[in-house]
């Protein structure tokens, strides 16, 4: 059984390898798709794929800017977990919903007769 200390020690260490394995994973995924469709428009072109997707744009840029924030905060000050500002987070709400939103309304919503 361990002590509250080292326990506690213990879970800083296993949070820090897990947002380390985190942030490769994104890399890796990021990469294998630059190399796989040649380049990022393939991610961020609409379900025609001959638009590229406002929404898809929103979205990346917006999560790109919440771990940008949350890395420098564990950057800053790794001995504590970081916190984000409401507002940050209420604005990675707004666009998941807005990006979810759009794709609720291509599937659900009026066809046009093309």
């Amino acid at each position: 059984m361990c002590g509250t200390a080292s326990c506690m020690r213990s879970l800083e260490i296993a949070a820090r390898w897990e947002l380390i394995v985190l942030i490769v994973a994104f890399g890796a995924v990021t990469l294998w798709q630059l190399v796989r469709a040649g380049s990022f428009a393939g991610l961020l072109l609409a379900n025609d794929n001959k638009t590229i997707s406002p929404g898809r744009i929103q979205l990346l840029m917006v999560t790109v800017l919440t771990a940008l924030q949350y890395l420098l905060a564990t950057i800053h000050d790794p001995s504590q977990f970081p916190t984000l500002p409401p507002a940050l987070v209420a604005a990675m709400g707004g666009s998941q919903a807005v990006y979810l939103g759009t794709k609720a309304w291509d599937i659900f919503g009026p066809k046009s007769k093309n």
